[in-house]
């Protein structure tokens, strides 16, 4: 399926890409810029996907048209066992997996015949923005450059310590098991008020990764719905380092860095900074949910996301 939007400044088209597990499919967006009396062809092309148990419904679409209509070429995705991506159980937290997906969408961009196999660009937000940092310091992958949004980079201390992290802890401990001898996942919010069993508590979290839901149902985090995430993954933040590559990154990376994000520490944006001459910082105001679509600072971070590609990898 495909539509053109009123302006016809992009085309858009639904696309099931084979993964690497035999017969589940990433669910994606193809977005073509629409050029005057020709076929697009050569477009340096920009990979996207979601952050931390989010998908591709929660506010993508916006960057994917604002950079289609710059004359950019657009994939977005979404992992295996989540949004309408295949795969079970649902809703499982993999980092391997995330990243292999990445590496599968990258590959069957260059062998599309509109985009250039040698302009290939990754954006990623939050969890995502790091595996972008991961992905770009792989020098095989022969990327343009990248963008890495407010990027969870890894965790500067252990949080602390209540009630609420203690029951999550161990739910992900019982999950471990579990899963280890070959049950299902047991499932707690992704997204939870400080305090409360949850694998994101602070105290943006739930207001903030809802405020990026555009319809009721897209994201199934609401009260009484525990089905939403294995327990399990509250321990890839704490054995998940992004940084640990970093002096090994071998194309530009823009990473936006909110000042005050609690939940993916700005001093690791800056840390990141230090170890590669390829890592542009450009940091604003706020949280970590305060430059998405909707917000204040979202003007000014897309405008530096923008200024980046133009500079870096031109359209034409």
């Amino acid at each position: 399926m495909s539509s053109t939007t009123t302006e016809q400044k992009f085309v858009k088209t639904d696309l099931k890409i084979s993964s690497k597990t035999p017969g589940w499919n990433l669910d994606a967006w193809k977005y073509l810029p629409t050029i005057a009396g020709s076929q697009p062809k050569d477009l340096p092309v920009i990979v996207m996907a979601h952050g931390f148990s989010a998908n591709k419904l929660m506010s993508l679409a916006d960057y994917a048209e604002e950079f289609a209509s710059l004359g950019y070429g657009v994939i977005v995705f979404d992992y295996r066992r989540w949004g309408t991506s295949d795969g079970k159980p649902r809703n499982v937290v993999n980092v391997s997996d995330q990243l292999e997906d990445y590496r599968t969408v990258i590959k069957f961009a260059r062998q599309q015949p509109e985009f250039d196999p040698q302009r290939v660009v990754i954006w990623g937000t939050s969890f995502a923005g790091g595996h972008v940092v991961t992905l770009a310091s792989e020098q095989e992958l022969n990327l343009k450059a990248a963008i890495a949004q407010c990027p969870f980079l890894g965790q500067d201390s252990t949080p602390p310590l209540s009630w609420g992290v203690l029951r999550t802890v161990l739910k992900g401990v019982a999950d471990v098991l579990k899963r280890a001898v070959g049950l299902g996942p047991i499932y707690v919010p992704a997204a939870a008020h400080p305090g409360r069993v949850g694998v994101m508590t602070t105290p943006d979290s739930y207001d903030g990764i809802h405020a990026i839901v555009k319809q009721k149902g897209q994201y199934p985090n609401e009260a009484g719905c525990s089905r939403h995430v294995n327990a399990s993954s509250i321990f890839a933040f704490q054995y998940y380092n992004p940084n640990a590559t970093g002096a090994k990154i071998a194309c530009p990376v823009k990473v936006l860095g909110p000042k005050e994000d609690v939940l993916c520490p700005h001093d690791r944006k800056k840390q990141l900074a230090r170890m590669s001459s390829q890592v542009e910082l450009y940091e604003v105001p706020g949280g970590h949910f305060d430059l998405y679509p909707g917000t204040p600072n979202y003007p000014e971070s897309l405008a530096a996301m923008k200024e980046f590609l133009l500079k870096r990898v031109p359209p034409t």
